[in-house]
């Protein structure tokens, strides 16, 4: 039985038995939380089990039900003796009161809020998401805190996925939390220093890997990454809330698609509609070259996920232009066949409750209006926003 077949015969529509085991590799320990519920809940305990430190890095922190649990927790923290740092994003938290978390300051938590420029917070975000506890161990994924992201992602709540790390890795989260956190309250060079100033290493392709994005982070490591693992993959697996990458790495999956399998889930429900229609507008190319698409259909598809062959790259980074050129983000790359088998396993069990888009059904629905329209759609993700982002870039160089 092939390849292509194994996968087809277990995409079945009750979907297949999954076990979040952990899995030791490179000196590591990672876990699958392979539900948004189930990667609030590792936060929470997360929070709890701490003893010397905390630092939680978020997009979107809301003071509802799940807000109000988090900070709870925090508290209690807090009271414990706990350093808590806490860093937000301006924009993407731009409704949550500054003073939420006062009973936390009182009690010593140090508070930030990541570029709250009024002229370059829709252009440069924190995207990040992540908490780490006592350099040691840490949560990351695609959620932020509000109710939407805890729960199953088929019955209630948007789809979504974490992961637990134990190992140097989570030190080295807390490093470049140190890094965002101090340029977080800095003037706008500062910012700018920061992004230009990043510690330049090698890239260690053997052993589990932290990777980030950034504005003026000329050739960021983790496109580099990306795109050097399409161009010798055989079999690629994207969960993608946001599909519009760059046509460096759509090149790259044309080519994997040419020597094997390459999939993609996208949502067919979404937060962010323009770019659902954005992404759209690549399909027709896409389906020609071999490559294959689904929609999944129970609820907003917000995971981040990518499984190239026998590598995992997990974390807060979308498929698209902004997440990987103009957002703060990133993702940790692993080499490990049984965390790639886990994820392919996450992946089959969203397909069975995802629809395929086929060629000859979408060119059979598809008209000019509806092209016209996704091309709009395409030019405003992919050229009109990065083009007004780096303007303002250049304006402060």
């Amino acid at each position: 039985m092939t390849i292509d077949e194994q996968e087809r015969s277990s995409a079945t529509p009750s979907g297949v038995a999954f076990s979040a085991a952990p899995v030791t590799v490179g000196g590591h320990r990672f876990q699958f939380l392979p539900t948004g519920a189930t990667a609030i809940d590792a936060l929470e305990e997360l929070i709890n089990q701490a003893q010397h430190s905390l630092c939680l890095e978020m997009y979107i922190y809301k003071s509802d039900a799940t807000g109000e649990r988090i900070r709870a927790v925090l508290l209690t923290a807090c009271a414990r003796g706990v350093r808590v740092r806490i860093l937000l994003d301006d924009f993407g938290s731009a409704e949550l009161a500054k003073n939420y978390f006062i009973e936390l300051q009182k009690l010593g938590a140090e508070l930030r809020f990541f570029n709250p420029s009024r002229a370059l917070r829709a252009a440069f975000r924190n995207h990040r998401k992540l908490c780490v506890a006592d350099r040691r161990i840490a949560v990351i994924g695609g959620i932020n805190i509000g109710d939407e992201y805890a729960g199953d992602g088929v019955t209630q709540g948007w789809r979504d996925l974490g992961m637990r790390i134990e190992g140097a890795l989570a030190q080295e989260l807390e490093f470049t939390f140190d890094r965002m956190f101090v340029a977080a309250r800095a003037n706008t060079k500062a910012v700018i220093a920061f992004a230009y100033g990043r510690e330049r290493k090698s890239a260690s392709y053997h052993a589990p890997l932290l990777l980030t994005s950034g504005p003026g982070f000329h050739g960021s490591q983790l496109r580099k990454a990306l795109h050097r693992d399409f161009w010798n993959a055989n079999r690629v697996a994207i969960i993608a809330a946001y599909f519009t990458p760059p046509w460096q790495l759509r090149r790259a999956l044309r080519s994997a698609a040419k020597r094997g399998i390459v999939r993609l889930l996208l949502p067919g429900k979404s937060d962010v509609p323009i770019m659902r229609l954005a992404a759209q507008h690549l399909y027709e190319r896409m389906l020609r070259h071999r490559i294959e698409i689904f929609e999944y259909q129970p609820q907003i598809l917000h995971s981040k996920l990518v499984v190239v062959d026998d590598v995992v790259y997990v974390g807060s980074c979308n498929f698209d232009v902004r997440s990987l050129q103009l957002n703060f983000d990133f993702m940790v790359r692993i080499p490990s066949g049984e965390l790639a088998a886990q994820a392919r396993s996450i992946f089959t069990q969203d397909l069975a409750r995802s629809n395929a888009v086929t060629l000859t059904e979408w060119n059979a629905n598809d008209g000019l209006w509806r092209r016209a329209i996704r091309f709009v759609a395409f030019w405003l993700a992919t050229r009109f926003d990065p083009f007004l982002a780096r303007r303002k870039w250049r304006a402060l160089r």
